[in-house]
């Protein structure tokens, strides 16, 4: 499936991408925001480079693609971008993971990691889409303090 599993760049991440359902009349081979989310990646994931390479080329490939998400524009008669956007809340901001609710009737706590407590606004933002959680996995296996995520 990819060229080199090893090492991310720029042809397996676009493989990526389509492979996530994105399709050419969505986001054109040749647009910008490919090579602009693929760097984002990348470079956000510099950070975790302990992990062993298949983990850190998936780490840069989804944090990449949830920058795309955020950044994407749509093309002519495409809709895919501002629909996702608002499937995942993304253009709004969210002060941080809910701990306790409840109402007159009820009450429920989640005991959530000591990890969510402290999240930056970025790693906030991951929380949002699936890529973006699961870059947080990846960036949590390399330490307790990776990047705003504690």
């Amino acid at each position: 499936m990819f060229v080199d599993p090893s090492a991310p760049n720029q042809a397996d991440f676009d493989t990526f991408v389509y492979n996530q359902g994105v399709t050419t009349a969505q986001l054109p081979n040749n647009s910008e925001y490919l090579t602009w989310a693929f760097t984002y990646g990348v470079n956000i994931a510099n950070y975790v480079t302990g992990l062993p390479p298949p983990s850190y080329v998936l780490a840069c490939y989804n944090a990449g693609f949830h920058y795309l998400l955020r950044t994407a524009t749509d093309q002519s008669g495409q809709t895919f971008f501002s629909d996702t956007r608002k499937q995942y809340n993304l253009l709004a901001f969210v002060a941080g993971a809910v701990i306790s609710s409840g109402d007159q009737g009820t009450n429920q706590t989640l005991s959530g990691s000591k990890g969510l407590e402290d999240l930056s606004l970025v790693a906030m933002d991951f929380l949002k889409t699936p890529w973006g959680q699961q870059y947080l996995f990846y960036a949590q296996q390399y330490g307790p303090n990776i990047c705003g995520v504690s």
